[in-house]
C-alpha cells in the first residue's frame, strides 16, 4: 500500500514538472530580449517563413544606412526564420501569425507589426525625423 502511495506521488511529480515545463516564453520575456538597450532607440525585427531574400534583406539595411539618424536611433536589425523552434515560439508570444511580418520595438515595448516595409519606412522616418 505504502509503495502505490509512493508510486502515485513520484508519477504525478513527474507529471506536473512535464506539463509545466511545456509552455513557452511569455510575451514580457520575448519582449526583454528584443527591446533595444537604450531609451530613445528602436529595433527592427523581421520574422519570416522559408527563405529571406536577398532583396528584402538589402532593403532593410540601405534603409538603416540611408541617414545618420537612422543608424544612430535602430540600434537592432535582425531578422528571424520561423523554421528554428525557438523563433516560432518567439513569433507565437507577440502575436505574430502571418509571414513575413516587420516588427518593430522601442523601450516600451511593439510600436508596430506589419508586413510592408513601406509601412516600416514610414513609421521610421516619421518617428525619427520629425523630434
Amino acid at each position: 500500500m505504502k509503495l502505490k502511495m509512493l508510486v502515485l506521488i513520484v508519477v504525478s511529480m513527474i507529471t506536473v514538472s512535464l506539463v509545466s515545463g511545456c509552455g513557452g516564453p511569455t510575451k514580457e520575456e520575448v519582449l526583454n530580449e528584443l527591446k533595444p538597450a537604450e531609451t530613445q532607440n528602436y529595433a527592427i525585427h523581421l520574422f519570416y517563413e522559408n527563405n529571406l531574400p536577398d532583396s528584402e534583406a538589402t532593403a532593410v539595411n540601405v534603409f538603416h544606412n540611408s541617414n545618420p539618424a537612422y543608424t544612430k536611433a535602430i540600434v537592432k536589425v535582425q531578422f528571424w526564420d520561423h523554421e528554428q523552434d525557438r523563433n516560432k515560439k518567439w513569433a507565437a508570444a507577440i502575436g505574430v501569425k502571418a509571414f513575413p511580418m516587420y516588427v518593430i520595438v522601442d523601450a516600451d515595448g511593439i510600436v508596430l507589426k506589419t508586413p510592408f516595409l513601406s509601412r516600416v519606412k514610414e513609421f521610421l522616418e516619421q518617428s525619427i525625423l520629425t523630434t
